[in-house]
């Protein structure tokens, strides 16, 4: 099983996330996760719930999680950004 697989399944993510590669780096105690999604994929509105949003540009992110044994994990994610317009016909 490859690393990014293992990750992937920790962390519970599901399409369109992927994690693209982890760095290690035994000295600092530190692990590091690169979280992805492949260009075109889709979103649910967090605020309206709309389904099948594109984004139409992405932010990258770092956040800080749980630790990985002793060792500092970090998880640095292209978040997308996208706009929802609602219309209501009646």
């Amino acid at each position: 099983m490859r690393d990014t697989d293992l990750f992937q399944m920790a962390l519970g993510l599901t399409p369109p996330w992927q994690v693209l590669s982890s760095d290690f780096d035994p000295q600092q105690k530190r692990l590091d996760i690169q979280i992805d999604f492949p260009r075109g994929s889709t979103f649910s509105c967090p605020k309206c719930k709309q389904d099948n949003v594109k984004a139409y540009d992405t932010k990258t992110k770092i956040g800080r999680h749980l630790n990985f044994f002793q060792h500092e994990t970090y998880l640095t994610a292209r978040v997308p950004v996208f706009s929802v317009i609602s219309v209501d016909f009646e």
